[in-house]
């Protein structure tokens, strides 16, 4: 549980006694590849710190699963909406690799909010890079060709490519994988 311990020294106000009281409230969960942490159209009761592994985030389109996210190690992963106002998830997230987590139920993470004002502020930095993050990739769909989102990927996040099956990646970038296998090819000819 250290990862999250340093995790969380990384905002304002952070002291020893934020993680110390927090502790009792933390629990740690193993999912194999395959497993879920939250399964569509179930109320969110969870926010979970990745200590290690890869999860995916998706939802349904006429029956199509869309991924919108990948979250990794050290950082935080849950249905922000259905968390917030505890009704049923739109998304589901499920575990590309083997993960573990450390889990932090609502009820605690409310206990938290009332004990200190940190947990407030970690609750809305980390609800406002969910939100800039979600922004970045419904940018990067609208602005990018199918070449250039892939092409994208190769530069700044090649860790992905050996992390994700090509049909994940090819959900991330919202192209058929038949696109994907097509634009890999016109990629490694040239």
């Amino acid at each position: 549980m250290e990862a999250f311990n340093k995790y969380l020294q990384q905002f304002p106000h952070y002291t020893p006694n934020v993680y110390k009281n927090a502790y009792p409230f933390l629990s740690k969960k193993v999912l194999g590849p395959g497993d879920y942490l939250l399964h569509l159209g179930k109320i969110c009761k969870n926010i979970a710190f990745i200590e290690s592994g890869l999860l995916r985030q998706y939802y349904l389109n006429d029956g199509k699963e869309i991924i919108n996210c990948f979250c990794r190690e050290n950082s935080l992963t849950t249905s922000y909406k259905s968390l917030i106002i505890q009704q049923k998830s739109d998304i589901a997230i499920q575990a590309v690799e083997e993960s573990e987590l450390i889990i932090l139920s609502y009820d605690s993470l409310q206990k938290l909010f009332n004990q200190d004002p940190f947990w407030q502020q970690v609750g809305r930095l980390a609800a406002e890079n969910e939100f800039v993050t979600s922004e970045s990739h419904n940018r990067f769909l609208r602005d990018l060709s199918a070449t250039d989102r892939y092409l994208h990927i190769m530069k700044n996040d090649k860790e992905l490519l050996q992390r994700v099956p090509l049909t994940d990646l090819a959900s991330y970038l919202q192209i058929a994988p038949e696109t994907l296998s097509r634009i890999r090819n016109k990629i490694t000819r040239t």
